[in-house]
C-alpha cells in the first residue's frame, strides 16, 4: 500500500489511478502516518488531490506529527491544493503535536498569500502553540513586516504574550525597525516585561541595535 503514498508524493497520476482501481485503500498510512492525500498535498499535485478526495480520502487525517494535508500544503504555499482541501472540509484550525495550526505553519514559512487564504477561511489569527507563540510573534521574530501588517489587519492581538511573557514587540526588538514601528503603531505595550523582566528596550539595547533603541525610547 505504501506504493500509493509514494506514487502520490511523486505526482504519478497513472500509478495512483491504477492502484485505486485495483482496490488500494485510499486512506492507508505509511510508517510516518502519511496517506496518499498528504503526499499529494505536500508535493503540490492538485489534480491528484482531486482524484484522491473523489475516491474518499480523509481530508483531516493526521500523520505521526499531528499534521494534516492542509498543514503540509500551507507550509509549502500550495494555494490550489489548499483551496481544494478547504472546500472538501479541511479543519483550518486543527493544531499539530507542537500546537501549531496551518496559519502558523504558513506564517513561519513566509507564505503570505497562503496566510491570507487561511484567514479568509476562518483561521484563528490568535491561535497559540504549546509555547504560547502566535503567528504574529513568529512573523515578528523573522522580521517579516508584510506578514506582520497582514496579521495585524486581521485583528491579531498585538499584546498577546507567550508562556514566558514575550510579546510580538519583544520578539521583534532585536530585528527589523520597520516591524518594531508597525507594532508600536498598532498599540504594542512598550513597557511590557517578560517573566524575567526583559522589555523590548532591554532586548534591543543588549543586541546593540541603536535604531531599535531609538524607536522604542521615543515610544516609551
Amino acid at each position: 500500500m505504501e506504493d500509493l503514498v509514494m506514487a502520490a508524493l511523486d505526482g504519478d497520476e497513472a500509478t495512483v489511478d491504477r492502484l485505486l482501481k485495483a482496490g488500494a485503500d485510499v486512506n492507508h498510512a505509511d510508517a510516518n502516518g502519511w496517506t496518499a492525500l498528504i503526499g499529494a498535498a505536500r508535493s503540490d499535485h492538485a489534480a491528484l488531490v482531486d482524484r484522491l478526495l473523489g475516491a474518499g480520502a480523509n481530508v483531516n487525517h493526521k500523520d505521526t506529527k499531528g499534521m494534516t494535508a492542509l498543514m503540509r500544503a500551507a507550509e509549502g504555499g500550495h494555494i490550489a491544493v489548499a483551496d481544494r482541501l478547504i472546500k472538501a472540509g479541511a479543519d483550518v484550525n486543527h493544531s499539530d503535536a507542537r500546537g501549531k495550526n496551518a496559519l502558523m505553519r504558513a506564517a513561519e514559512n513566509r507564505r503570505i498569500e497562503m496566510v491570507d487564504r487561511l484567514l479568509r477561511a476562518g483561521g484563528n489569527v490568535n491561535h497559540a502553540d504549546r509555547r504560547g507563540k502566535t503567528a504574529l510573534m513568529r512573523a515578528a521574530l523573522g522580521g517579516d513586516e508584510a506578514m506582520v501588517r497582514l496579521l495585524l489587519g486581521a485583528k491579531a492581538d498585538v499584546n498577546q504574550a507567550d508562556a514566558n511573557g514575550w510579546t510580538a514587540l519583544i520578539c521583534a526588538a532585536a530585528g527589523d525597525v520597520a516591524v518594531i514601528k508597525r507594532l508600536i503603531e498598532a498599540g504594542a505595550d512598550v513597557r511590557h516585561a517578560t517573566r524575567d523582566g526583559l522589555t523590548a528596550l532591554k532586548r534591543a539595547a543588549a543586541s546593540g541595535h541603536a535604531d531599535a533603541v531609538a524607536s522604542l525610547e521615543a515610544a516609551a
